[in-house]
């Protein structure tokens, strides 16, 4: 092997000594500590639900007692763009983090050239000719470089870099659980529309029977003929609500093509139920407390990779005001064949480059205070979307409990009209009442059941809320599901 000069190993070492001292002038970085950003409450303040199960909130929706929900968030998790999106900046990320490694590593390129060459100058008559013969001009070579990693900078890009590959990730699942509670609270909506459009569909029947029981009554002179305009009146309002809700059904079965990715043709087919039952879901505990939402919920997951990212661009940010030290090299073959010889060469070179900052205006500074006013941003985003999860935890509570309660008395009122419709049904085929008033009977209980409809789909619609403020089941270590549409070798790992 051959060693180098003295004075060459004096250089190396001289640089050295002076790279070395200013690493000093560096700032230790903050340290994430995430315990340290728990919600003030330690306990839920809401009522918890005291009916619930202990189910696993992973794969909940398939504990639903309907069978089209679940094929139509499995259809909408394969297609919907709002998921394709989020899974290419995953593969985004990925590359990044590759270039990120590959900025650590020794890095050669190679070069080959071949030209013809010569000289076809004239020359004056009595002058020694110089012009040269024609020759073939190959040269190769090889160019090697490789930084070394003096002050952490090109680490602390690696970090940032896999901390960004890991919110992307996180950012997936986020994605998966609110398009999946979105297309669930979408068919809900259509379920509980049909609902009320049959409703409102026997309140236009029962309006149209007593407008011409009224029309009766006038030609008969028992009433006067404004109560024949109030009621035919009333029976147009009750057409308009008919068409109203109509047209709120075909809405949601728009928005449910969109979120589905179905055509509309198939979807309906799907959505085919004379009953149109509410789907009714799985009721589960609250086991988890206030400060378990940090690991529970991938947006946090997803601010907090943002956080330990920012910590990494400080760190980088202070190693660019530093000296960077590169080892390079060279080694070249160079070829000149004319025809009459060949000249060949093998130059060489190699040795160490120290960059030194010196005058810069304060930019490099500059870049780290941009970065540590980034990393307090991070942090205060996080801060704020903790508080943010608890009081959507809470608000699902309060909603649930409220829904509970208002869905109880809506069903015993439910009862007890139905009993009296009965009642006031006997009484008018003894003669007791008239028709007119058994209508109104029969439209008080049909309202009765109208705010039944209501209340039971804002309860499970409140399920859903609490299930994605929960986090949907997602944990920090599981399997990212996203790889399986990657190619073998560019999977995510968990």
């Amino acid at each position: 092997m051959r060693s180098f000069p003295v004075s060459q190993r004096l250089v190396v070492l001289s640089l050295l000594a002076v790279a070395l001292p200013l690493g000093g002038c560096s700032f230790s970085l903050p340290r994430w500590q995430p315990e340290q950003m728990q919600p003030q409450s330690r306990q839920w303040q809401a009522r918890l639900p005291h009916d619930g199960s202990q189910v696993a909130l992973l794969g909940w929706w398939k504990q639903f007692d309907d069978p089209v929900l679940p094929l139509l968030i499995d259809t909408a998790n394969a297609s919907h763009p709002t998921l394709q999106r989020a899974l290419a900046a995953i593969k985004e990320a990925r590359a990044t983090t590759q270039q990120r490694q590959s900025d650590l590593l020794p890095r050669i390129d190679g070069s080959v050239s071949s030209q013809r060459v010569g000289d076809r100058s004239d020359t004056k008559p009595g002058s020694i000719n110089t012009a040269y013969p024609e020759a073939l001009n190959t040269n190769s070579g090889l160019d090697a470089k490789w930084e070394l990693d003096l002050f952490g900078g090109l680490r602390q890009a690696q970090t940032a870099a896999e901390a960004r590959l890991s919110g992307r990730r996180h950012a997936w699942h986020e994605a998966r659980i609110s398009l999946s509670a979105e297309v669930a609270g979408k068919y809900l909506q259509y379920r509980a529309c049909r609902q009320l459009w049959r409703l409102n569909q026997n309140e236009a029947d029962s309006r149209q029977e007593s407008a011409q029981l009224t029309e009766i009554a006038v030609q008969a002179g028992l009433q006067a003929p404004t109560e024949l305009h109030l009621a035919q009146a009333r029976q147009q309002e009750a057409l308009s609500a008919l068409s109203a809700q109509e047209a709120l059904c075909a809405q949601s079965v728009k928005s449910l093509v969109t979120l589905s990715g179905l055509e509309e043709a198939t979807l309906l087919k799907l959505l085919d139920d004379p009953s149109d039952r509410l789907p009714q879901p799985a009721t589960f505990e609250v086991r988890s407390l206030p400060a378990d939402l940090l690991t529970q919920r991938p947006d946090l997951a997803v601010l907090e990779q943002d956080v330990i990212a920012s910590i990494a661009d400080m760190g980088q940010a202070d190693a660019n005001r530093l000296p960077r030290l590169t080892l390079s090299g060279t080694i070249a073959l160079n070829a000149l064949q004319t025809s009459h010889a060949v000249i060949a060469t093998q130059p060489w070179a190699l040795g160490p480059q120290l960059a030194l900052p010196l005058l810069d205006g304060g930019a490099r500074q500059a870049r780290v205070e941009e970065a540590a006013a980034r990393h307090e941003q991070a942090v205060a985003r996080y801060q704020a979307a903790v508080r943010s999860a608890v009081e959507e935890v809470e608000s699902a509570l309060v909603t649930l409990e409220s829904a509970r309660v208002r869905l109880q008395a809506a069903q015993a009122t439910v009862e007890h009209q139905h009993s009296l419709l009965v009642s006031q049904q006997q009484w008018q085929q003894q003669g007791g009442i008239s028709r007119l008033s058994l209508e109104e009977f029969r439209r008080t209980l049909l309202a009765a059941q109208r705010s039944e409809v209501t209340l039971q789909r804002e309860r499970v619609q409140a399920w859903i809320t609490l299930y994605k403020s929960l986090g949907g089941g997602w944990q920090v270590d599981q399997q990212d599901p996203a790889s399986a549409s990657l190619p073998s070798q560019q999977r995510d790992e968990p």
